[in-house]
């Protein structure tokens, strides 16, 4: 399979991973035959992009850390929380802890996988996917930190639950970018801290330090955050984690106003912020879980090149490897050739998801 944007799907070509609803619905069904219609959906949905099937790349397979159907079963129980929110039925834990158990119990079992990008996303279910990834982010970071079962399990509580003070949002407010808001709109926005505050604490069996870190979420290294303005370690530390992976997903997986941002310039983005607005240490430990050429993105070498990320190395993350699918004049090869970076020092991936169909 190979991750495409949208704009480069053609009818006739293959979905290779379905497209399915928070709710379990099966909006598009993997292997269905891509028609016209079907991209003008997936168009009105503000999908950014999806994963296709060719005969060059019907081989690669991109994993997800976590098993398809307990990604599925998560959101669907994030979804469940805020509907039962909006009928005035309050928070149900016991679902929520199973399904943060059963997906640390998962990322434990292969500490070295890596997050590639296999989350594909429709605006209006953006609050409840972002949720399940920062959640899987922020635990994968924990482990790298040597958390016990405990930490572990308070700290994905805390990244599931992370915004849910958003939920008390005017719905005018809840779709508008926040670069986008008024004075008194942005005094409101950051107001969702307090609300989550007000939520949790009606959960006597939420500890102290899960209801802290959903509250500081929002706070920065240098004290330039908020809602309190903390700084350094004053800060949760489960807190510091939340705040890396919510920017790193917003960035990777776009939002409902904005298109994604490639993997390594998010990484760059953070690595920037590092000492500023986030912990250093912890965002060398959260980088070392990211693939920053994800499998089934396409690349272009140094060489010209045309390629698609077919393997990639933990110890090694710079230098993939890739299949060749067109020569240095666009042309395409007549048989595909896969080199191991690592091998040929003289290549290098000069420029990422680039568009195959346009070169």
């Amino acid at each position: 399979m190979r991750r495409i944007t949208l704009n480069e799907i053609q009818p006739g070509m293959y979905l290779s991973r379905a497209l399915i609803a928070p709710d379990g619905m099966v909006l598009l069904h993997e292997g269905i035959e891509m028609k016209q219609r079907y991209i003008e959906y997936l168009r009105n949905q503000g999908i950014s992009y999806l994963y296709v099937d060719e005969p060059e790349t019907e081989d690669i397979i991109v994993e997800d850390v976590i098993d398809p159907e307990l990604r599925q079963e998560a959101t669907k129980t994030a979804l469940e929380v805020v509907e039962g929110f909006h009928v005035g039925k309050g928070m149900e834990l016991t679902k929520v802890k199973t399904i943060v158990s059963s997906m640390i119990d998962q990322l434990e079992q292969k500490p070295e996988n890596m997050v590639h990008l296999v989350d594909i996303r429709r605006k209006e279910d953006y609050m409840i996917s972002h949720a399940v990834n920062v959640c899987i982010l922020s635990v994968m970071t924990g482990i790298s930190l040597g958390y016990d079962a405990k930490q572990l399990e308070d700290l994905g509580m805390a990244a599931m639950f992370h915004d849910i003070g958003k939920i008390r949002f005017s719905p005018k407010l809840a779709l508008k970018h926040p670069g986008y808001l008024t004075a008194t709109e942005k005094e409101e926005y950051r107001q969702h801290p307090f609300y989550a505050l007000e939520i949790l604490q009606e959960n006597p069996t939420l500890s102290m330090d899960v209801i802290n870190a959903v509250f500081q979420h929002h706070e920065r290294w240098d004290g330039s955050g908020y809602p309190m303005g903390l700084a350094g370690d004053v800060i949760s530390e489960y807190a510091q984690i939340i705040s890396i992976a919510d920017v790193y997903d917003r960035l990777t997986a776009g939002t409902p106003h904005r298109k994604p941002t490639p993997v390594y310039y998010a990484v760059a983005i953070l690595n920037k912020a590092a000492g500023q607005y986030f912990n250093p240490a912890i965002v060398e430990r959260f980088n070392e879980n990211i693939a920053i050429y994800p499998i089934g993105t396409t690349v272009k070498l140094s060489n010209n090149q045309i390629g698609v990320i077919l393997d990639v190395d933990k110890d090694s993350k710079t230098t993939p490897t890739v299949r060749i699918m067109s020569g240095d004049d666009s042309s395409k090869v007549n048989q595909l050739l896969e080199l191991d970076l690592k091998k040929n020092p003289d290549l290098f991936i000069m420029d990422f998801e680039v568009n195959f169909d346009e070169l």
